[in-house]
């Protein structure tokens, strides 16, 4: 009876997602300032070779030079880079953040949290489009991301 409850049980956590602490990097978080100039609508954007990741920094920055912050040491025969990009915001407040990456037995998980002010909280007055960019590993699975 012990035998089979241990069976069951291992069965229903090698089922689950697992959470792989400290899987990725941060490369940027902040804010577009060009009134979406840059050309990048709500999306999320895996990149996973060096042309990619130059075409994206040429796009970044279109408008003002955004990528100068960046940290760009990037091996792409080991890591890939993953962006989340809220919309355009017509205030301050917003934000858009990578919080966690999970890992399932064929995909990988990226959970995107967007947050915005409260009704009365005092915000600048600026048009701006939040972005987070981050590394992981190379992985064979498929990329999915979870809006929270």
């Amino acid at each position: 009876m012990k035998t089979i409850i241990i069976f069951i049980f291992s069965i229903a956590l090698l089922g689950c997602p697992k959470n792989v602490e400290g899987s990725f990097t941060n490369i940027s978080k902040g804010n577009l300032f060009g009134n979406g100039s840059e050309g990048f609508i709500k999306e999320n954007i895996v990149i996973s070779s060096k042309s990619e990741w130059l075409l994206f920094l040429t796009k970044v920055d279109a408008t003002n030079k955004v990528s100068k912050k960046f940290k760009k040491s990037i091996n792409f025969s080991k890591e890939t880079i993953v962006v989340a990009v809220d919309k355009v915001r017509n205030t301050g407040g917003f934000s858009i953040e990578i919080i966690e990456v999970l890992i399932e037995k064929n995909r990988l998980l990226i959970k995107v949290k967007s947050t915005a002010p409260k009704t009365f909280d005092m915000v600048t007055m600026a048009v701006m489009q939040p972005y987070h960019i981050i590394k992981i590993k190379n992985t064979n699975k498929k990329i999915k991301f979870l809006e929270q």
